[in-house]
C-alpha cells in the first residue's frame, strides 16, 4: 500500500487550506486512515461538523484497520455535534472491534451515557474503570477527572 506523505508546511495551513490539502492527499490515497481522521478534525475546527461525521463515516466503510479508533473518533464527532445517543452505538462497536483499547472508549461511552441522563450507569462505569490494572495514565486521569465532576 502506497504511503501517503502530509507536507509539513499542510500542518501550519489555516484550516480552509488544511482541508485542502487534506483532501488532495486523500484523492492520492483514498484507504489512508489517518488522513481520513485529520481531515475528519480538521473540518471539525472549521466548524464544519456534519462533513466531518460525512468523513468518518466513509473511513468506517473504507478502513481496514484501526477501525476501532475510527468508530471511537466518529463516537466523539458525533458527541460535539449534540448526538449521544448515536455516539453511544459508535463506542460500543469500537469496544467490540478493538478490545485492547476498550478502557479508552469505555471511558468515552460513560461521558455519552451522562450526556443522555444516565448519570449513575456513567459514575458506575467511571468507577469500574478505575478499578481496572489496565488504563493508560491519561485516560485514568481523564476518568478520575470525569467522575469528580459527577459528584
Amino acid at each position: 500500500m502506497p504511503t501517503t506523505r502530509i507536507p509539513k508546511q499542510a500542518q501550519q495551513l489555516p484550516n480552509d487550506s488544511r482541508v485542502k490539502e487534506l483532501r488532495a492527499a486523500l484523492d492520492r490515497d483514498p484507504f489512508n486512515i489517518n488522513v481520513r481522521l485529520m481531515l475528519a478534525a480538521a473540518l471539525e475546527n472549521s466548524g464544519r461538523q456534519p462533513e466531518a461525521v460525512k468523513v468518518l463515516q466513509d473511513t468506517i466503510e473504507k478502513a481496514r484497520r484501526n477501525l476501532g479508533v475510527t468508530y471511537c473518533t466518529l463516537g466523539s464527532a458525533l458527541m460535539k455535534a449534540s448526538r449521544p445517543d448515536e455516539a453511544l452505538r459508535h463506542f460500543d462497536t469500537a469496544i467490540e472491534l478493538d478490545p485492547s483499547n476498550s478502557s479508552f472508549y469505555l471511558s468515552n461511552k460513560a461521558a455519552a451515557l451522562n450526556k443522555i441522563g444516565l448519570a449513575d450507569k456513567a459514575k458506575a462505569l467511571y468507577q469500574d474503570l478505575l478499578g481496572r490494572g489496565d488504563l493508560a495514565k491519561e485516560t485514568r486521569r481523564i476518568v478520575a477527572s470525569n467522575l469528580k465532576e459527577l459528584k
